[in-house]
């Protein structure tokens, strides 16, 4: 308070030491811009934590054709009625005065150091330079006034408040800027009728402005509800693979694996971010069809051929599962032909070559090594060096060779970890945090 205080002596000294008594005429033109600035007050558009409209371009052109204490004058004139109207609190009511005068005081002071923009003897573009530079100058001091008090009081940011709040209204701002520069220029030669020709634009502009706003506010609303969205179904898919590693840690720590191997041989391959994280997504899934088998079946110990027909099926149940979460068409796809071999003699379809979705192929190759590698595999662990020997055996017939190759790469030559996780790497995984990575977005087709 004590700051604002002095700030406010400090542009009431400025205004009575630089207006004269004819900065107070004509008195037509100072009831015409009061008027302006009046009306301007109640079209303003809210944008965000500021409102802006008409009432400023009256009060910068009293700051050019008249002088700082009629454009002081002027614009907490105009601002009070409005302020009772809306029962705004005495803090923030006080800032603004403080703001309204200091900025039209500084304003007026600037026109008078630089040229007095009414002077017949001064050129036209000098004017309209002077004028825009001026109104974007005072324009700004205004906003950092009236916000800047806000964030203090929030404790928020103001380089935020620039740039989220005042940045997107810069073209109205350079729009109003260039009018008032106009407007100073034709009122030498048509006097207020060039006021009355601004009053009639800068009403056309606030519809303008209003569909823009409006237009903007549901773009926000809309990435919101994209953004809920994309986080439920996260949290649907996190849920899904904690609730089937709660029932089958082997299955989860697997799948997490997977998932890991998978987006860095996508990585290395030269797949794009989103493939990477598609990829990423489905390796965590692609044992989801597991979650509906009864317990013995998951322990691989004593299957019937009945049970092994089960497992089998898990591709499309998992598919089924996953193609029901909106969004997640691609990923249910892989999930789909993780089994399948390039020779057409995998399952559940039994399709054959580039018939096999390019992710399911590079993913086959991380399933295919992590169940050969891993401790809790329900097969004989074998070493790294067999596995990778294994992999490519059966590159061309079984696996795509090129992703074995790429994977081979990536273990052998890229220095990854491809030690099998434990819990808490399952808990990076489905965070998307593995690799620093963002998680996948579902598409919205």
């Amino acid at each position: 308070m004590a700051g604002q205080s002095a700030l406010l002596a400090a542009a009431l000294a400025g205004a009575v030491l630089g207006t004269t008594a004819g900065d107070w005429r004509p008195w037509s033109l100072v009831a015409a811009l009061l008027g302006l600035a009046f009306v301007g007050q109640f079209l303003s558009v809210p944008t965000g934590r500021v409102r802006i409209g008409p009432a400023f371009v009256a009060t910068a052109l009293a700051m050019a054709l008249l002088g700082p204490a009629p454009a002081a004058a002027i614009a907490v004139a105009a601002m009070l009625p409005w302020s009772l109207k809306a029962r705004t609190p005495r803090p923030l009511l006080f800032n603004n005065v403080v703001a309204l005068t200091t900025y039209a005081v500084a304003g007026g002071l600037l026109f008078k150091a630089l040229g007095d923009p009414g002077d017949a003897a001064v050129a036209e573009l000098s004017t309209v330079l002077i004028v825009f530079a001026v109104y974007l100058a005072t324009n700004f001091l205004n906003f950092l006034l009236i916000v800047g008090y806000l964030c203090l009081r929030d404790r928020t940011s103001l380089i935020a408040a620039v740039r989220d709040v005042y940045l997107p209204v810069v073209p109205w701002e350079i729009a109003t800027g260039t009018l008032t520069a106009a407007t100073v220029v034709a009122y030498q030669e048509l006097g207020l009728v060039a006021v009355a020709m601004l009053a009639v634009l800068l009403v056309s502009y606030r519809h303008l402005l209003r569909s823009v706003v409006a237009v903007e506010r549901q773009r926000d609303e809309l990435r919101e509800q994209v953004e809920e969205l994309e986080a439920l179904h996260h949290g649907v898919i996190r849920v899904m693979v904690e609730t089937l590693g709660m029932r089958d840690r082997m299955t989860a720590r697997h799948s997490a694996a997977v998932a890991r191997f998978s987006r860095a041989t996508a990585a290395a391959a030269g797949l794009s971010v989103r493939e990477q994280e598609l990829v990423h997504t489905a390796g965590l899934l692609h044992d989801i069809g597991k979650f509906t088998f009864p317990d013995h079946t998951l322990t691989g110990v004593r299957l019937t051929e009945e049970d092994w027909e089960l497992i089998r099926s898990h591709p499309q149940r998992g598919a089924d599962i996953v193609r029901r979460v909106r969004g997640y068409a691609d990923v249910a796809e892989i999930i789909l032909c993780h089994h399948e071999r390039i020779d057409g003699l995998g399952y559940p379809r039994n399709i054959a070559g580039d018939d096999i979705p390019v992710l399911a192929r590079l993913l086959s190759v991380a399933d295919c090594f992590d169940v050969m590698t891993a401790r809790d595999s329900y097969r004989a662990t074998i070493p790294i060096e067999a596995a990778l020997a294994e992999l490519r055996r059966v590159a061309g017939t079984q696996l795509d060779a090129r992703f074995v190759e790429v994977f081979v790469g990536v273990v052998m030559g890229s220095g990854m970890d491809f030690r099998h996780g434990d819990a808490g790497e399952l808990e990076a995984e489905l965070g998307g945090r593995a690799g620093g990575r963002s998680a996948y977005r579902p598409s919205r087709r």
